[in-house]
């Protein structure tokens, strides 16, 4: 057979195959394809919680806070708690700072003393716990020299005072002293030889 023969006719069976072929790829096109499946949605997103916290305080702000928070404290106690709080024993630093802030309030002599010899064991203390409070120490210790400063002019202005009480007192009883002695000479003067006393007019 040359190529420009036309092609042999079909035979029965191959035709039927071809049109069973036909029809089944014209119902595949006809068949309605199912759309997508749509996509997942996507998870919650996580709820976060703004927590908003204070910036840590040096440990020089808390030694700060606590001295006048203590000095406020105490300033409102009555003589026999402020006594107890003066005497109670310090066994750290903080109680050492405590104890001589008691002791500036009690206005007892000696107790300024007492407090600043608290003050310097913790401005010249070497350990670690007294470096925060080492601030608070020289402002205590500078409060307490002034108070010490005005105690002492006080007790010299009292000791002056009682001088110039006893030195009066002394020169009242000489002047005294002095009249009882003319007063005596005036009854001498007034005495007749054997003990009689003159009359007045005679």
């Amino acid at each position: 057979m040359s190529p420009t023969d036309p092609p042999p006719p079909l035979r029965p069976r191959a035709r039927a195959r071809l049109a069973a072929l036909v029809a089944g790829c014209a119902l595949a096109a006809c068949k309605t394809i199912p759309p997508p499946a749509p996509p997942p949605e996507p998870p919650p997103r996580p709820v976060v919680m703004e927590v908003h916290c204070s910036p840590p305080m040096e440990e020089q702000d808390v030694a700060a806070r606590h001295f006048f928070a203590a000095q406020d404290r105490l300033s409102t106690l009555n003589t026999a708690d402020l006594a107890a709080e003066a005497n109670r024993p310090a066994d750290s630093v903080v109680g050492e700072i405590d104890q001589a802030l008691a002791l500036s309030f009690t206005h007892t002599p000696g107790d300024t003393a007492r407090a600043q010899a608290l003050v310097e064991q913790v401005i010249h203390d070497t350990g670690r716990e007294a470096d925060a409070w080492r601030g608070a120490a020289r402002l205590l210790g500078t409060l307490l020299a002034e108070q010490k400063r005005a105690e002492d002019l006080a007790e010299r202005s009292a000791q002056q005072l009682r001088d110039a009480q006893r030195d009066n007192q002394r020169k009242l009883d000489q002047l005294n002293e002095k009249l009882e002695q003319l007063k005596a000479i005036e009854r001498t003067l007034n005495t007749r030889p054997g003990g009689s006393a003159s009359r007045p007019g005679s």
